[in-house]
């Protein structure tokens, strides 16, 4: 593992406390007006849970769900007019995991599942990046809309994309909420992105086409992601560090291989060889977890952070690999 942040309060020392927390009342009077569930929206407008307190394997980490509920695109673009009678919103229920502790702010990552997953399978992942100082924030998305060969559409993708950053406002109007169990704890110039397969086109969109763009987002991770047009707009150059990571078994390599060539400068692309597509990133993980906890922090670190020193990190992860992992790396343009 490569060193934590330093100067971010004593998360470490607070025990192991699993807190649950299920609300939407903490929100401030600016945000209610979009979070609170409306005609249509399933549920309570407030929620709320008692504390779990967790295993060894929670120590030092604080989760809090928070349940948004987007009532300002209440219909799908593409919906039929049968569907548009029916009110609607968009329910995103979202785990904010950060150190126990924490008293000052933290870099923000958001990240994104996979193809109608649960981003708990990711816990491990981002568990590692929260003990290493940073808060996570993991939404479950809506089911993915798919075509008639039950592929994801671009139009699904897209409005995944708009979720994400409406999940990204809302916790940000938390960080000023003093009645927010998030106040204060967010830095918001220091936001990355993870995606993992179809979420990595999730934070592609947010990065690198012109349909979804966040400028906000200052690094992102491409974790076995997909990479493949939207309905609307088209991918440029991104103006932040991007680092991929993915398995040359799975049947999507191809996705990193091509998309590393169309990216800008600087960049990453970790190659797990004999890796296929989950093992990596989600539970349960195969022997490439070690490996892929200590990249993706030192990546963090360097971007996030500003720790120099964490370059040199990442490469001497890749050369101790003996071989199970390769890199590509272009920092500046060409």
């Amino acid at each position: 593992m490569s060193t934590p942040l330093t100067n971010r309060g004593p998360h470490r020392a607070f025990g192991v406390a699993l807190l649950v927390v299920v609300v939407c009342s903490v929100l401030s009077s600016a945000a209610r007006a979009t979070t609170t569930p409306g005609v249509g929206c399933v549920g309570p407008d407030v929620q709320s849970g008692a504390p779990v307190f967790g295993d060894d394997d929670d120590a030092g980490v604080t989760r809090v769900v928070f349940t948004f509920v987007d009532r300002g695109r209440v219909t799908d673009p593409d919906a039929t007019d049968d569907q548009r009678t029916v009110p609607t919103c968009r329910v995103l229920k979202t785990a904010v995991r950060f150190p126990t502790g924490s008293t000052t702010p933290l870099p923000l990552v958001l990240a994104v599942h996979g193809r109608d997953g649960d981003p708990e399978r990711l816990q491990p992942l981002l568990d590692a990046w929260v003990n290493a100082g940073y808060m996570v924030a993991a939404p479950h998305f809506l089911v993915t809309d798919k075509d008639a060969d039950d592929k994801p559409t671009g139009a699904a993708v897209r409005r995944q994309a708009a979720d994400a950053r409406f999940v990204l406002d809302q916790l940000l109007l938390l960080n000023d909420d003093p009645a927010s169990p998030l106040h204060g704890l967010i830095d918001a110039h220091r936001i990355g992105a993870a995606g993992m397969s179809l979420g990595g086109m999730t934070v592609y969109g947010l990065v690198s086409n012109t349909c979804c763009r966040d400028p906000r987002i200052a690094a992102a991770l491409l974790l076995a992601a997909v990479h493949r047009d939207f309905d609307t707009g088209k991918y440029i150059d991104q103006h932040l560090p991007v680092m991929l990571i993915q398995g040359d078994q799975d049947i999507g390599y191809h996705n990193s291989v091509n998309a590393y060539l169309k990216l800008a400068a600087p960049k990453w692309f970790v190659t797990l060889h004999g890796s296929t597509h989950s093992p990596p990133f989600e539970a349960p993980r195969g022997p490439e977890a070690q490996l892929v906890d200590a990249t993706t922090i030192a990546f963090w670190n360097l971007y996030l952070d500003g720790q120099d020193a964490e370059e040199g990190q990442i490469i001497a992860q890749i050369d101790g690999s003996r071989g199970s992992a390769s890199l590509q790396r272009q920092l500046v343009p060409r």
